[in-house]
């Protein structure tokens, strides 16, 4: 093998199909409402349409347009509410269960979105000519794609890439059909060697087609896009920061030195888009386990009453409560996300959101139990309550909450998650983090805050030693609950070492011998020098070892201190 060939495995190990289902709430609303299906149809949550099926885009509505906006372009289009998303969690999961039936390195960006790594898959065609566990009869001699392919495709890379992404568009044909088979669900694919090339060649032709990529097109594909917001993983601040530097289009990245451009918005950043404008993206796809948080938001013009408030937190607990007991598992803690609007204040429109734990009393005692709503709701205004001061007049745009850091239910009294649970109870809730960039709670407070707005209403927590143990019989969530529950406070790192450390006749028989007050009594073998050099725990795994008399093993750290050995 030369070195050109070697270089070309190195860039182009893997075999990745993006699989994007077409405008998928719509389809979920078409297939629950059959009479739709002909007609522009649009999907509705408050006055934005959200998305629309085909039909309806040919009008030109697009996505997150105004009602107003849509109606005016379609007057027959068709609206249909969008805001429970119960219908379209269980398709996403029935899609997420068919393509684990391919692999099981599934990467779930969305209810949507999804990454598939199948280079073992491909590998194992290629060494037998079949795959007895997906049971998928591919003709092997057939050396043409499934689908559209962009750019030429003439020239092979010496890595094999260019037969193994041809397999893999014949394995994107059988995931699409199966997911339409047994869902009546088109999906597009884009077929690439790496996440990025996949998912962009994806976009190219849609609905329900597949497009594939070699990897000598990359720089010509990545040349098409207008913007470099349109590159995958630029979010708006990124955005921001590259337009206000005149970086607007891939091209402008690409003629941007790199000394230049890491100065500008930082060595990683820098160097990741620098890779990402010539196709190159090593990132690895990631199998999506379990969500560790599960939530619900209601966003509204104004809400600035507690009464009304209390009424839409409730209705989203009701809900939450029902997807955590179809989830299974046990939620630690609870988060409070809301939204303030201050008409003074130019820094309002950002989220501000709290959490506690959860206490045990509040959870249900078995998988088939029930939440306790009054007291979920109670514990879930009093986060309300301290995170908006009621005592001034407040505006809010957003209510959220969510469950977080789940553990796994217990089978039975003697499992180890019940040990867990008896022994730390809630006190100590200490890595809860959200996707949204929530912090941690802190110990020595019972919740944490993310405060980004400057309005100075949420009120600060302090530490407060827990005065009570959580009982399982307390009929309501009173004034204490939540110091009930917060973690103990922290040990200095002094206590921790004090704590753990070993009194032991060997422990003091050390201190002794070492203290500078008693001169220790050395073996005549052992170099006084040297001992006396070492670090003081060294000293003392060495004089732990006195009196003996057998001979020292090979391996033994006395070795090293015998005079002349």
């Amino acid at each position: 093998m030369d070195s050109i060939e070697f270089d070309a495995i190195i860039r182009h190990p893997r075999t990745i199909i993006h699989i994007d289902v077409d405008c998928f709430y719509a389809q979920v609303e078409m297939l629950r409402h059959p009479e739709l299906q002909s007609k522009p149809l649009g999907v509705q949550q408050k006055n934005i349409v959200v998305t629309s099926n085909y039909l309806a885009r040919e009008y030109g509505i697009k996505k997150c347009m105004s009602v107003e906006e849509a109606l005016q372009l379609c007057p027959e289009l068709a609206l249909v509410n969008g805001e429970d998303l119960t219908h379209y969690r269980h398709y996403s999961a029935k899609i997420l269960k068919i393509l684990h039936r391919f692999t099981p390195l599934v990467e779930r960006l969305g209810f949507d979105d999804n990454f598939l790594d199948v280079t073992s898959i491909v590998q194992k065609y290629m060494n037998s000519g079949n795959d007895s566990e997906l049971n998928i009869s591919i003709n092997m001699e057939d050396e043409h794609p499934v689908g559209k392919v962009f750019g030429p495709s003439e020239e092979e890379c010496p890595c094999g890439c260019h037969s193994r992404l041809i397999i893999a568009s014949k394995i994107a044909a059988e995931i699409r059909e199966q997911i339409y088979k047994d869902l009546h669900i088109t999906c597009s694919a884009g077929i690439g060697h790496n996440k990025l090339l996949a998912k962009l060649v994806g976009l190219l032709h849609k609905p329900n087609q597949q497009t594939l990529i070699f990897p000598c097109s990359a720089a010509m594909l990545l040349s098409t896009i207008e913007s470099v917001s349109k590159i995958p993983g630029v979010g708006q601040k990124t955005t921001q920061l590259l337009m206000s530097n005149n970086i607007k289009t891939v091209d402008d990245l690409r003629k941007t030195p790199l000394e230049a451009l890491e100065k500008k918005i930082g060595i990683d950043l820098a160097r990741k888009l620098k890779d990402n404008a010539e196709g190159i993206d090593e990132t690895v796809v990631k199998p999506t386990g379990k969500r560790q948080s599960i939530g619900l938001e209601d966003g509204f013009k104004s809400v600035s009453l507690i009464a009304e408030v209390e009424s839409r937190l409730g209705a989203l607990l009701r809900r939450l409560t029902e997807l955590a007991m179809e989830d299974g598992r046990i939620p630690v803690a609870m988060r409070l996300t809301v939204r303030k609007h201050d008409f003074n204040k130019s820094a309002s429109g950002k989220r501000e959101t709290r959490q506690c734990a959860l206490p045990k009393h509040l959870l249900p005692s078995s998988k088939s139990g029930i939440y306790d709503h009054a007291k979920m709701l109670a514990l879930a205004m009093k986060l309300f309550h301290r995170t908006v001061d009621v005592s001034k007049p407040f505006h809010l745009t957003l209510l959220g909450v969510a469950f977080t850091k789940f553990e796994e239910r217990s089978s039975g009294k003697n499992s180890i998650t019940s040990f867990l649970r008896k022994q730390v109870a809630v006190q100590s809730v200490l890595d809860i983090s959200s996707e949204e960039g929530v912090s941690d709670i802190n110990l020595g407070s019972p919740m944490s805050v993310n405060q980004d707005s400057n309005d100075g209403s949420a009120m600060s927590t302090t530490s407060s030693p827990i005065s009570k143990p959580i009982g399982t019989n307390n009929q309501t969530v009173d004034d204490d609950v939540l110091n009930e529950i917060e973690p103990l406070p922290k040990k200095t790192r002094l206590e921790v070492w004090l704590s753990g450390r070993r009194e032991s006749p060997s422990n003091e028989m050390a201190d002794l011998r070492l203290s500078p007050s008693s001169p220790m009594q050395l073996s005549p073998k052992i170099d006084a020098a040297v001992l006396k050099s070492l670090p003081i725990d060294i000293q003392r795994e060495v004089t732990r070892s006195w009196p003996t008399t057998s001979k020292p093993k090979s391996n033994n750290i006395l070795k090293y201190f015998i005079a002349n050995k």
